[in-house]
């Protein structure tokens, strides 16, 4: 990597940020469905079980959504420069 090309935004870090974010993401929505889950209340079964099977799958998605822009944008470079 060039420090011209990051300078210039030709170079993004963005992805990589995004892959850890989901990681993070993931491991909070299974920390707050499991805090549900023993918090006593009286739909605390179904909140705790349901933030901790699909809090992680959400996080993946939206994150997928997201890299796809991103390879679009590697594409569109691609095809630009041939």
């Amino acid at each position: 990597m060039k420090l011209k090309s990051f300078i210039n935004f030709e170079y993004m870090i963005t992805p990589g940020i995004l892959k850890i974010l989901c990681y993070v993401g993931s491991a909070v929505t299974v920390v707050l469905g499991l805090s549900a889950y023993f918090s006593g209340a009286s739909d605390a079964f179904v909140a705790g079980t349901s933030l901790v099977v699909l809090g992680p799958i959400a996080c993946r998605i939206y994150t997928e959504l997201m890299l796809v822009l991103f390879e679009i944008h590697k594409t569109l470079k691609e095809i630009r420069d041939k």
